[in-house]
């Protein structure tokens, strides 16, 4: 059997049943060092490559072993009796970054908001790019230049644009997740704004679905419609419609790049960015173009842009 790469400090212990499709018992190499709450790495026991993530949910004491309910598992590798697991804390990334050494998409994980933010699903992606269909975690906060939002439960968040807030046009936006699996999620949009001093009203309604590839790359789309009058938008129905690929990192950082076409206006743009991410603290460096042959920078051409925020 392999021997798990778990920092010296990560409890071990060996899968010996498999009750169902979402539960495995599990013998600690020392006893008692699991605990209920306790998350835990499963490694595959010839490879050592990471098949996913269970959760330690009880112990019974007529019994040796303790249950784990699998939180997440790899589409390419199937859970099995002599697996490895260890105990890991993904609250720090320093502490868990040898144990994560390969950033992949498949082990993002969710309903976990006491985590760093490296190891969650991405819910935004800029001031100019907008949202994905992922969703805040309960309770959880989000601080930005372009977004301040708060999760009431795993799939309902509610959020504002502090920049138009501070132009006059009070605003904001209601997503709802519909859909969450292992092949993508589906999530609603719904955002009115208000000129408080026109008294004119613009509303826009989007449908965002990501779709994973691999283990690497996932789909972030987003299709928007606008309609209303606004002193800062003009008067306007149009739609919007944006592909953007998500590459990550081995260090788990995120590379973003995609088209976007203007259906009303008949243009093509697109955008390149590359996201740092810490603990709770993300930094995005931005190439965008609303019009690839507009050749000049400014809101109809290319924009250069820095970008940050935060989850708490």
């Amino acid at each position: 059997m392999l021997t798990s790469p778990a920092t010296s400090d990560a409890a071990q212990g060996t899968i010996r049943g498999v009750p169902s499709s979402t539960e495995v018992s599990v013998s600690e190499t020392i006893q008692g060092s699991f605990h209920p709450g306790d998350l835990l790495l499963i490694r595959d026991q010839v490879q050592g490559e990471i098949l996913g993530y269970a959760e330690v949910s009880s112990r019974s004491p007529d019994s040796p072993f303790v249950l784990a309910r699998i939180r997440s598992h790899s589409n390419n590798g199937m859970v099995r009796i002599d697996d490895v697991v260890e105990s890991i804390d993904l609250s720090d990334f320093d502490k868990s970054k040898d144990q994560m050494s390969e950033g992949r998409h498949d082990l993002v994980i969710r309903g976990t908001r006491h985590i760093s933010a490296k190891y969650k699903p991405q819910v935004y992606l800029g001031a100019l790019t907008g949202q994905t269909a992922a969703t805040l975690e309960q309770n959880e906060f989000f601080f930005g230049l372009g977004l301040v939002g708060f999760g009431f439960n795993e799939s309902l968040q509610l959020s504002t644009q502090p920049v138009l807030d501070a132009l006059g046009e009070a605003n904001f936006q209601l997503k709802w997740q519909m859909i969450q699996n292992e092949d993508f999620r589906i999530s609603l949009g719904l955002e009115p704004r208000y000129n408080l001093d026109s008294r004119r009203l613009i509303g826009s309604f989007s449908v965002y679905w990501d779709t994973f590839s691999n283990s690497k790359f996932l789909t972030y789309n987003q299709l928007r419609v606008t309609t209303g009058e606004s002193e800062l938008y003009g008067r306007r129905t149009s739609a919007e419609f944006s592909v953007n690929y998500g590459y990550i990192t081995n260090r788990w950082n995120r590379i973003i790049f995609g088209p976007n076409i203007d259906i009303q206006r008949e243009t093509l743009g697109g955008l390149l960015s590359y996201q740092w991410i810490w603990d709770h603290f993300h930094s995005a460096f931005t190439l965008q173009a609303r019009d690839f042959t507009n050749l000049k920078f400014g809101n109809d051409g290319y924009l250069v842009y820095l970008d940050f925020w935060w989850r708490i």
